[in-house]
């Protein structure tokens, strides 16, 4: 089998809230691309997963229990000891949104909990997809350009949205970001689409970009 393949993607949850564990880990499994190993509640409880089975994605949740480590110091951690391992954070907040960023580049991207099941889906198939290249070293000039620009994960979210007839406020609104930072991804998304006007959102076939 090829190893490059999705369907060996193992991916490693850890946040604290049971229900939204239980929920996030079934989105991922009905995915035949991924498969969630296991569900964390603390950072002793990732490590010692992570020294039994090892995963190419984490998924780290911005509000960690009391008396755990600190995000940063989680990340931190995870890219000492699993330097391949593309890591994605998630929150539900302006400050946790503001975190992530400042945890780039060691940080792959930052999910909002509102996102819908199909767009957590696409953003983690965009970051592995990405993450893939980085880890190849593929130059500027090399295969990544044979295949164009390519959106980053959070430019396709935010296409999804306008393509779903989203305004660039409400989406804003509902990814935790300001309008500010949606016209830009908006704009860079376009961009690297060739799209001129507003209304070509509309014509793109959302499942390609």
């Amino acid at each position: 089998m090829d190893e490059n393949k999705m369907s060996e993607n193992n991916i490693v949850i850890l946040d604290d809230h049971p229900l939204y564990l239980i929920g996030l880990k079934r989105i991922i499994n009905d995915e035949s691309d991924f498969r969630v190993t296991d569900c964390c509640k603390n950072s002793s409880e990732l490590f010692l997963s992570l020294s039994l089975a090892p995963a190419n994605i984490a998924i780290i949740d911005c509000s960690l229990p009391n008396g755990d480590l600190d995000v940063k110091a989680v990340i931190d951690k995870l890219h000492r000891h699993y330097p391949k391992m593309a890591i994605v954070t998630m929150g539900d907040c302006r400050h946790h949104q503001m975190q992530s960023d400042a945890l780039q580049p060691l940080v792959k991207s930052y999910f909002c909990k509102s996102l819908s099941p199909e767009n957590v889906i696409t953003g983690l198939r965009h970051i592995w997809l990405n993450h893939r290249y980085d880890e190849k070293g593929i130059s500027a000039d090399g295969e990544k350009d044979k295949i164009g620009a390519r959106l980053s994960a959070k430019e396709k979210i935010v296409m999804e949205y306008l393509h779903a007839g989203l305004s660039v406020s409400k989406t804003a609104l509902r990814l935790s970001r300001s309008v500010k930072t949606i016209s830009s991804q908006k704009r860079a998304a376009m961009r690297k689409l060739g799209l001129h006007r507003d209304s070509d959102i509309f014509r793109l076939d959302i499942n390609d970009v």
